[in-house]
């Protein structure tokens, strides 16, 4: 499942990457242009998007998009 998000703060983005963190499947994050392509469990590679401007987050565990939708 795919949704497109948009993080208000660095703190919203740290939620993110720990909810990413705590399922086993891919969580992949996509610049809404395609060009930027990461993995939400690194800790480096998760500050490479700028976040003020909405992005694709795609994971297949439903408990994720259930949690993400509280971020």
């Amino acid at each position: 499942m795919v949704v497109r998000k948009t993080f208000a703060s660095r703190e919203a983005v740290h939620k993110l990457r720990e909810l990413a963190l705590s399922v086993p499947e891919p969580v992949t994050i996509r610049s809404m242009d395609g060009e930027v392509s990461l993995n939400a469990k690194s800790p480096m590679g998760i500050f490479a998007l700028d976040f003020s401007e909405p992005v694709e987050i795609e994971c297949d565990s439903e408990w994720f998009h259930q949690q993400l939708a509280a971020i």
